[in-house]
């Protein structure tokens, strides 16, 4: 699987922004659910901070987006388990150039803690535009060793990891947290410039408060711990996405991919498996790729389109 993300950075040197949803802050929490006043509860708020490069709209019902969880790791990609549906994103509504946060509302019974009371994310955080907030039971709850994804559906078919924190196959178990990526009681950032990774999450594209970092802080120790809104898409390298990149089905089980994208211009695509070599290299001039060379397995595939590139993930089945 290193061989996977070592192949990855290679490719997404060349990867950038366009419109594109990145994951740039995941935190655990550790103060009263319903506020800096209150003291019922020692693990809010749950957050998950993405940003949107370019303008998404997540209301229209053609573009399925969701915020999934992979909880406690797996032994193989055929293990994992994210969660089924999720968090549908459409409550976004349109979002263009703007962090957006999905919140986890923990429960009492089915009563939530936050009611009659204000949410200790917006007292903690009373400048965030709330239209660009989602509290939901169905937001990440991460607590450890959740992996996280940003993907895109339609209907019941995954069509595309956009962006992912975490990677389930470097945990054993529900207690396991020697991960670098994992921790408790914490915050990763995501570190300025580093694009959407397609799924293919590398460890040292975030930056780690580390374990018990938020253990016993107050309000504004919190927040001084914990900005929002503070990650820029400006970096040292040049990053090119193509906009409305879709391919699907994925996992592919047929012998035809399909490639899309706004421009549905003809795109370059090369396909590497996991040590590196390249098993397909083609120019896909009506959005299909046809891949019945391809054996079970894992592969990163690069397409370029009118001079931008990007890397997506494939498990062909």
């Amino acid at each position: 699987m290193k061989k996977i993300y070592a192949l990855s950075l290679v490719l997404l040197s060349a990867v950038s922004f366009g419109q594109s949803i990145v994951i740039t802050k995941v935190v655990d929490g550790t103060l009263p659910h319903g506020g800096c006043e209150e003291t019922d509860g020692t693990f809010s708020p749950r957050i998950v901070e993405m940003y949107v490069s370019g303008t998404i709209d997540f209301g229209n019902n053609a573009n399925d987006y969701r915020l999934q969880v992979e909880s406690n790791g797996a032994a193989t990609e055929a293990d994992e388990y994210w969660g089924g549906i999720g968090m549908y994103m459409s409550g976004f509504g349109e979002v263009t150039d703007s962090f957006i946060y999905a919140v986890n509302m923990p429960d009492n019974d089915g009563t939530p803690f936050y009611e009659g009371a204000l949410p200790i994310f917006e007292d903690l955080y009373p400048s965030i535009d709330t239209g660009h907030v989602i509290y939901s039971g169905y937001a990440p709850n991460p607590n450890g060793n959740d992996a996280i994804r940003v993907a895109n559906y339609n209907g019941d078919d995954l069509i595309e990891v956009i962006d992912q924190y975490g990677n389930p196959l470097d945990v054993a178990d529900g207690g396991d947290t020697s991960a670098a990526w994992a921790f408790q009681d914490s915050y990763a950032a995501r570190n300025n410039g580093v694009a959407a990774n397609g799924g293919n999450f590398d460890s040292s594209s975030f930056t780690y408060g580390g374990n018990d970092a938020l253990d016993g802080v107050d309000c504004n120790q919190f927040t001084t711990a914990v900005p929002m809104g503070v990650f820029t898409t400006l970096g040292t390298g040049k990053f090119d996405t193509i906009s409305g990149l879709k391919m699907y089905p994925n996992p592919v089980t047929g012998n035809i991919l399909n490639i899309t994208s706004d421009n549905n211009a003809d795109k370059t695509v090369a396909i590497y498996d996991v040590l590196g070599k390249q098993v397909v290299n083609t120019v896909a001039t009506n959005g299909t790729v046809n891949v019945t060379s391809l054996t079970s397995g894992v592969y990163i595939v690069k397409i370029t389109e009118e001079g931008k590139t990007a890397t997506r993930k494939l498990v062909v089945k």
